[in-house]
């Protein structure tokens, strides 16, 4: 494990999904293939070993495509490279349509102004 500012991240593993599956086309490519003797074989084999070689490397972009995308998560939860529920510095856009900060806040109807009027003389 390697240590990222407060996280501590797991180092990289390499799945050898494509190989797998590569082997796993050629064994199976085999077993059919053998019904039509050792040519059959041979053919099956190699047909076999194309087909799981094309799969593996689908498996593979998609476990790429997942660990970038729990990547962004985790940036953005703050997981990774921050402070895990930190307040932020710039408050996120309001979603109200409020037009000033005043009358998205909670009690706005119940504010103070600002300066207080002067009494009359």
């Amino acid at each position: 494990m390697s240590k990222t500012g407060n996280a501590t991240v797991p180092k990289e593993h390499k799945h050898h999904t494509g190989e797998a599956a590569a082997i796993a086309g050629e064994i199976a490519g085999a077993v059919i293939g053998s019904a039509a003797g050792p040519v059959g074989l041979v053919a099956g084999m190699v047909v076999g070993a194309l087909a799981g070689t094309l799969v593996g490397e689908g498996l593979e972009a998609g476990e790429e495509r997942a660990r970038k995308h729990e990547e962004e998560l985790d940036e953005t939860l703050g997981i990774s490279g921050g402070d895990i529920g930190a307040v932020q510095s710039v408050p996120p856009p309001a979603l109200s349509g409020a037009a000033s900060e005043d009358e998205s806040s909670p009690d706005w109807p119940m504010k103070r102004p600002e300066t207080e009027p002067k009494p009359p003389k």
